[in-house]
């Protein structure tokens, strides 16, 4: 696939999509751990939780799909949140290998405590941004997220 524009082998950090994604996505997650210290959560267990969620009886590979981190980190994190109290793991009946993944009743509790946070992230992080101009990002952000992700199914593909 050719770039769109002719490059002469530069491209500054301010104009590159994924460069600003990336730094602002660190910073984002920068503030959003100093509000989950207090609830002893790390930013890789809140990403587990929110999808947990939303949807329990996941297999550790699916979480790690649906997170994008590597198997590996998903076990740390899971290992930690079920010392926790906060996830029990229950082997599956069809593949004694795989673990399926279901909130105990305290990490189910975590949802109304945590999530204002992240709104409170969101409304950081969207301060003085119209709402017209959130929901423009919103669409331009979710297209490059598609065109990333198809990009990665035909490369697969191939």
């Amino acid at each position: 696939m050719s770039p769109k524009r002719q490059n002469k082998g530069s491209l500054a950090p301010s104009e590159s999509v994924g460069f600003l994604i990336r730094d602002t996505m660190m910073h984002l997650q920068i503030v959003l751990r100093s509000r989950l210290q207090d609830h002893n959560l790390s930013t890789a267990q809140w990403y587990l939780l929110r999808v947990l969620w939303e949807e329990e009886g996941l297999s550790q590979r699916e979480l790690s799909e649906r997170v994008c981190t590597t198997e590996p980190t998903t076990q740390s994190a899971l290992s930690r949140m079920e010392k926790q109290g906060i996830v029990k793991r229950v082997r599956s009946k069809k593949d004694r290998r795989a673990n399926h993944i279901f909130l105990t009743k305290k990490g189910r509790n975590l949802e109304p405590k945590l999530i204002p946070h992240a709104i409170n992230v969101n409304d950081v992080a969207s301060k003085d941004i119209t709402k017209k101009d959130i929901k423009a990002f919103t669409k331009v952000v979710q297209k490059i997220r598609s065109n990333v992700i198809e990009e990665i199914k035909s490369s697969n593909n191939s």
